[in-house]
């Protein structure tokens, strides 16, 4: 007779379902994690190539993994868990990035808020760190810059605390920035201080480098050309030492013939534009090519080497005119006459006589007017360092000068350095709240960052004030294209091209061009 099962056996039966049911359910949890770590890359590639379309694939991904944690079944093993908690980090971080890309720092701010407790949830103190200071870039780029020094101070305290060096100095240069946008000059210069006495006992050298480079400018800003000089020097050498970054060294040699003219130290500004010469034709950085060309032709008449000054001005003109840049041929046309006016003057008294202002090229003008004008020929020939420098000592000399903030706007626009233009660009509209002209440059800095409503706002006041600029109606128009408001960015372009007959034709033709894309009509 066959054995019956009993009570035991039965019960035995069960729980063994029971535990290949939970083993079943757990496999589904980990093939739902393993799907979402696969679905980064492709969240990687759209943060790079769609990001108004990364932050949805964000958090539908986030709502993936909360469905995935309302699986039944055992709790994962320690492995599994790390993996699942580094996803929900990943995702949530690249959440703040991708919000970050469209302008909504209001939602990153949020996001990288959350960011903070995942790190204290999860125990991870260099996660928070660097949560703090992508919070402060958040909060900075929204205009609180109380809020963003309180948080790059605590990215400083953690690290600090925790040994974490790198991200130490990066807080540390993060505050020294705010310092700086908050005019709080002395703490600025403590702040890039300790930042440099951090990453060179650490051997951070390209950390080194940026607070080297940074308080040359600093001291440039404030008309101590003497210790700029010097720490451009230690900031070329080390970059000569350590990397290989040829395009970096142009621009500090850039900085450093300007200073030299400044200082009248002739020998030595000639020797650093030569070499700066020689590495951007190397590299192929044209406009530090052509600023270099002026330079060597300034320096070489200040110093009566009329003939030397003659063949830098004349291979800078001949540039320009191949590019077709009028702006840049004028100058040098300018200072190729004022060699010829010299050369004539050395040969009828036999004396040579050195202009008493900033360059040749300045000589009808003193003062902050000089380092104004000084600035927009650099801007011109897309020196924008130089430019910077230029516009700072003018602003140095005339806290009011209202074109140098504009210019100077432009300048860090050009560069990518959006916080400081817009800086430069709201001081400007305080001092002139109805110049046009600021807005729509201010538009643009916003634009360019993806903060759209903001820049929406800008061009709308620009219109306002110039209601005949077709510019302004087009940038507003790109703006309601890329916010879907087509039937409104549709009117801005009409509005173009109304505008723009007989004068513009190549903005009409892109006005036409949009408006053809938005209503699917050729």
């Amino acid at each position: 007779m066959a054995n019956q099962p009993g009570p035991g056996n039965a019960e035995q039966e069960a729980a063994l379902l029971a535990r290949f049911r939970t083993n079943a359910e757990n496999d589904e949890r980990r093939k739902a994690l393993k799907a979402l770590e696969e679905a980064l890359n492709d969240l990687r590639l759209r943060l790079i190539t769609e990001p108004e379309e990364a932050h949805l694939f964000a958090r539908e991904l986030l709502n993936r993994l909360q469905e995935a944690d309302s699986l039944p079944g055992m709790p994962l093993d320690e492995k599994w868990q790390r993996r699942r908690d580094a996803l929900e980090m990943s995702l949530t971080n690249f959440l703040a990035q991708a919000l970050v890309e469209i302008g909504d720092w209001a939602g990153a701010a949020a996001t990288y808020e959350y960011c903070l407790d995942l790190g204290a949830r999860f125990n991870m103190p260099e996660f928070r760190a660097d949560s703090l200071i992508k919070l402060g870039r958040a909060y900075r780029h929204a205009g609180d810059l109380t809020q963003a020094r309180e948080a790059f101070e605590g990215a400083a305290r953690l690290s600090g605390n925790h040994a974490l060096p790198v991200l130490e100095g990066e807080a540390l240069y993060q505050q020294a920035v705010v310092a700086e946008l908050e005019k709080r000059v002395p703490d600025a210069y403590n702040l890039y201080g300790r930042g440099l006495e951090l990453s060179e006992s650490q051997r951070l050298y390209p950390l080194c480098i940026r607070f080297l480079s940074q308080l040359g400018q600093l001291h440039q800003s404030e008309g101590h050309f003497q210790p700029a000089l010097e720490y451009y020097r230690r900031c070329l050498q080390l970059l000569r030492e350590t990397d290989d970054d040829k395009e970096s060294e142009t621009i500090i040699l850039g900085q450093i013939s300007h200073i030299c003219a400044q200082l009248d130290a002739y020998d030595d500004g000639i020797d650093a534009a030569e070499e700066g010469l020689k590495l951007s034709r190397t590299t192929g950085q044209k406009a530090e090519e052509e600023a270099f060309l002026n330079d060597l032709a300034r320096l070489y008449r200040r110093r009566g080497s009329l003939p030397l000054a003659r063949v830098y001005a004349e291979q800078s003109l001949d540039r320009a005119r191949k590019r077709g840049d009028r702006q840049s041929a004028a100058i040098a046309y300018d200072l190729l006459q004022r060699i010829t006016e010299q050369e004539l003057e050395e040969k009828t008294t036999g004396t040579f006589t050195i202009d008493p202002s900033l360059d040749s090229i300045d000589q009808e003008y003193t003062g902050a007017e000089a380092y104004y004008r000084r600035g927009n020929r650099y801007y011109h020939e897309g020196a924008f360092d130089r430019a910077i420098s230029s516009y700072n000592r003018a602003l140095w000399l005339d806290s009011q000068y209202i074109s140098a903030y504009v210019n100077r706007g432009s300048a860090y626009t050009a560069k990518g350095d959006y916080d400081r233009a817009l800086a430069d660009y709201t001081r400007a509209i305080e001092l002139a709240p109805s110049d046009a002209v600021i807005y729509f440059n201010r538009g643009n800095a916003y634009r360019k960052r993806r903060e759209y409503k903001r820049a929406l706002a800008d061009y709308t006041r620009a219109i306002e004030l110039a209601p005949a600029d077709p510019d302004a109606y087009f940038n507003r128009g790109e703006v309601l294209r890329r916010m879907k408001r087509t039937d409104e960015a549709a009117s801005d372009f009409r509005k173009v091209i109304a505008l723009s007959a007989g004068q513009d034709e190549p903005g009409a033709q892109q006005a036409r061009k949009l408006l053809s894309e938005i209503s699917g009509q050729p």
